[in-house]
């Protein structure tokens, strides 16, 4: 899992993740908009590749591996 700062680290860059299992275990591919600072952590908001008008959002905690695709 990575760390709020590494998160921090990508904003604004194409990135790969990889849900927890308890998040569902997908992977997601796309842009790191922004993230947003929660009571229970960090919130990571990514604009998926090929669907720019679709954006989620997950807590950091349930983020498995993320990598920057650039």
């Amino acid at each position: 899992m990575p760390t709020a700062d590494e998160v921090k680290a990508l904003e604004g860059r194409q990135v790969r993740l990889r849900l927890t299992p308890e998040a569902g275990g997908e992977t997601v591919e796309g842009r790191l908009v922004g993230t947003l600072e929660a009571d229970d952590g960090l919130v990571v908001v990514v604009e998926t590749a090929g669907a720019p008008e679709k954006r989620f959002s997950w807590n950091y905690q349930h983020i498995a591996a993320l990598e920057s695709s650039e």
